[in-house]
């Protein structure tokens, strides 16, 4: 359950700050998130993972430049998947050389500028990759400025996941097969490139652990085999991926997590967590007023002024978000929570018992700061909603709403 959110005398309040207070000031949809609540899950992993590691916070999952600006402040490495996110990571304050850079598909141009800006570790996922890199290290007289790993398909069973969330599977884009990164790593050491790094990442929405420790196994039975040709690497990234329950909001168990990886920390490497969803979106809310109530012989809707521009990842993985008002009611029905856009897909909750809220009385989306604002569109003309963090007793703008006007700056109007 998220830290503090309650209700004081029927209102919704997290710590001491009542949320009906933020939603009048800033409007509606609005992203809130709690500073403290952030910062504390990542504190915690930190403590739970006594060995040598870096945590790196995924920017994919929220990229709130006053909200991750926390965790480089308190020494805390970034995760980037792009050019973007690394500008975003430097815009922050994260040291460079707490940068680990992902993603299939990372450009020439984007591996130069890792390079330029001397980011601890590059995850090369294909052999073009490391084709350009081996160019690069040719190009700079045998010196990168960038450690290099290679991302490696463990084969492991994931639990019953939603098809895109499996990307560590032998059909995934994602990654290498142990054949091909093994031969890959022989020719960097070969070449000496020197590679230090080795880089995993099965999915995401993992709660089952064991899943976890079947592919720490795997892990270190390759390591062991690159340690035979004299390949002796420093880190390993074990990726993200930490589930959480959405609908019963319980918490996962970032002892258990860590514990999983110690096997590795044990061989004598130092870990690195691309940790996301399990530290953001607990940390996050999404606001939302009542704009109309609709009443059909089949169902009744409750349309709001949020909708898939704010939080896709329901329509796009059936994901399940849990919907309470700011201000508590007594008797409760069955309501289809529902978006503005034109699809019929756009929903945010079906079959939700709630009070008989009027127009204009407020709900709230719970675990929604993680791949929800870093998702967000202008779909339908839809301008992006403000964002606000919460730190003590006290709230102030991390974002603020996107204007009409800025709505069309890219086009070329005159």
């Amino acid at each position: 359950m998220i830290i503090n959110l309650e209700y004081k005398n029927g209102e919704l309040s997290w710590g001491e700050v009542k949320l009906r207070k933020i939603a009048e000031e800033f409007g509606t949809p609005l992203f809130v998130y709690s500073a403290d609540e952030f910062l504390g899950r990542l504190k915690l992993l930190d403590r739970c993972a006594d060995y040598r590691k870096l945590i790196c916070f995924s920017l994919k999952s929220n990229s709130v430049i006053p909200l991750i600006r926390e965790a480089a402040e308190n020494g805390f490495g970034a995760d980037v998947v792009s050019g973007g996110e690394l500008f975003i990571a430097e815009k922050a304050g994260f040291s460079p050389k707490k940068i680990v850079f992902s993603g299939i598909g990372k450009t020439n141009e984007e591996i130069f500028q890792a390079e330029q800006k001397g980011i601890l570790l590059l995850n090369i996922e294909s052999e073009s990759e490391y084709k350009f890199v081996k160019k690069l290290f040719s190009e700079s007289g045998g010196k990168l400025n960038f450690g290099v790993s290679f991302r490696v398909k463990f084969e492991v069973e994931l639990e019953k996941l939603h098809p895109y969330l499996g990307v560590g599977k032998k059909d995934s884009k994602f990654g290498l097969s142990e054949e091909e990164a093994f031969l890959l790593y022989e020719d960097a050491f070969k070449s000496k490139i020197y590679p230090n790094g080795l880089h995993f990442h099965l999915g995401s929405q993992i709660k089952d652990m064991e899943i976890f420790r079947k592919a720490v196994e795997l892990a270190i039975r390759f390591l062991s085999k690159l340690k035979e040709k004299g390949i002796k690497l420093e880190w390993v990234d074990v990726g993200g991926g930490l589930g959480l329950d959405y609908e019963n909001l319980t918490e996962p168990s970032f002892k258990d997590y860590a514990d999983s990886f110690k096997p590795i920390a044990d061989e004598g490497y130092k870990i690195i967590f691309e940790i996301g969803r399990a530290v953001s979106a607990p940390s996050g809310i999404l606001i939302t007023k009542v704009i109309r109530k609709k009443k059909t012989s089949a169902k009744n809707f409750l349309i709001v002024d949020a909708g898939m521009t704010e939080i896709l990842r329901i329509p796009l993985y059936k994901a399940y978000h849990k919907i309470i008002p700011l201000t508590q009611g007594d008797s409760e029905q069955p309501f289809d929570v529902v978006g503005p856009i034109c699809e019929n897909s756009d929903y945010i909750g079906q079959n939700v018992l709630l009070p008989d809220l009027e127009e204009g009385e407020f709900l709230c989306v719970l675990y929604a700061g993680a791949y929800t604002s870093s998702m967000s569109s202008n779909y339908n003309g839809r301008t992006f909603p403000a964002e606000v963090i919460i730190k003590g007793n006290r709230f102030f703008l991390a974002r603020r709403r996107q204007t009409l006007h800025e709505l069309i700056s890219r086009d070329q109007i005159d």
